[in-house]
């Protein structure tokens, strides 16, 4: 009796083996997606140095320029900075604000950059065209440069200005 239990299992087993559908090999497809924001960063910054113009012993004005060229005594020395884009962009350059020395409203006061891809400025009554920053990923050198001029003797003092430059996408 056993041994007809143990055939008829196994007959039974054999059986669903047999009708039970052959297993087939699948596959599925897993997305992966993300985003990389645009965005630029500067670096390498180098404060500029003011020096004075005008008449000798009586300089009306303080200066720095960005331009490549002979400068004459107390012409002083661009700021510059290296800024890297991963994306198109454009920048911008604000007034010079002074954050030092004795105060005066200037009568004319302006910023100006200047890099291989272009040149800006801002100006009293005014600005210049944005630099385009082409996307690559090489800094790019800015020599800023800036002129407060006060249209009198300015008075003597240590001052110091701060210029903002703004990168737009």
């Amino acid at each position: 009796m056993i041994r007809r239990s143990l055939l008829a299992a196994a007959l039974v087993v054999a059986g669903s083996v047999a009708i039970a559908p052959k297993a087939m090999a699948q596959s599925v497809d897993v997305p992966f997606s993300g985003t990389v924001g645009g965005a630029c960063t500067f670096s390498s910054v180098t404060p500029g140095v003011l020096g004075v113009f005008g008449p000798v012993g009586t300089p009306t004005s303080l200066y720095a320029s960005s331009f490549s060229g002979p400068g004459g005594p107390g012409m002083g020395s661009p700021g510059q900075v290296s800024v890297a884009c991963n994306q198109p962009a454009s920048l911008t350059v604000s007034l010079p604000v002074q954050t030092a020395g004795p105060a005066f409203i200037p009568m004319m006061l302006n910023a100006d950059v200047n890099s291989p891809q272009g040149s800006t400025y801002n100006t009293t009554g005014g600005s210049g065209s944005p630099i385009p920053l082409l996307s690559d990923s090489t800094n790019i050198p800015l020599k800023i440069g800036m002129m407060a001029d006060k249209g009198s003797v300015l008075e003597a003092g240590n001052y110091a200005y701060t210029v903002t430059l703004t990168v737009v996408p």
